[in-house]
């Protein structure tokens, strides 16, 4: 279905934004990461080394299980945790919105990242700040930016459109935890 672009209007106003933030929430999903993952994407997600739940907290950590790695030696479980932080908020942002609830323009990007003890187990949490901008505002700009022959046109102001695009842009946080215990040091 295509979107009739005459009929949005242009919104920056702050209980807008602030609305269309509010949309972005943890996934509630009630069934483990790796249960959606499979079904989800089966070419490159239906046999992750993962168990636990979606990583948002510590007891909800995402649980690396050594044995199930497929190449011999110590299993490279960093690069899967930027993978699976990514689908996360792909999920948050895209799989689970509706229409112009959407986002686009994701921008997923590490700000901190370390190990935790606890007992016996060892975790690795890693901190992400997150821009994207509402299908809503990602429309209308693409719209505008397009129709002005890329931001070549004469007399089109690049600098209002950026300043435009800037004041609509959505930024936040998200920390996901991953039980290590089983993969450390191995």
């Amino acid at each position: 279905m295509a979107i009739n672009l005459n009929s949005l209007v242009w919104n920056q106003g702050p209980e807008f934004l602030e609305a269309i933030k509010g949309n972005i929430t943890p996934v509630d999903a009630g069934e483990p990461l790796r249960i959606w993952l499979a079904e989800d994407y089966p070419s490159n997600c239906s046999d992750l080394p993962i168990a636990g739940g979606w990583g948002y907290a510590k007891d909800d950590a995402i649980i690396f299980i050594r044995d199930q790695f497929k190449n011999p030696g110590p299993p490279d479980f960093v690069s899967l945790e930027y993978f699976l932080a990514q689908k996360i908020v792909y999920y948050e942002l895209i799989n689970t919105q509706y229409g112009l609830n959407r986002f686009s323009g994701i921008d997923v990007s590490l700000s901190k990242q370390g190990l935790s003890g606890d007992d016996d187990k060892k975790y690795d949490f890693l901190e992400f700040n997150i821009s994207c901008f509402s299908d809503l505002h990602w429309a209308l700009l693409k719209y505008e930016w397009e129709t002005n022959d890329n931001g070549n046109r004469k007399g089109f102001d690049v600098d209002s459109h950026l300043a435009k695009k800037a004041s609509v842009q959505i930024n936040y946080q998200r920390t996901f935890w991953f039980d290590i215990t089983d993969v450390f040091g191995n």
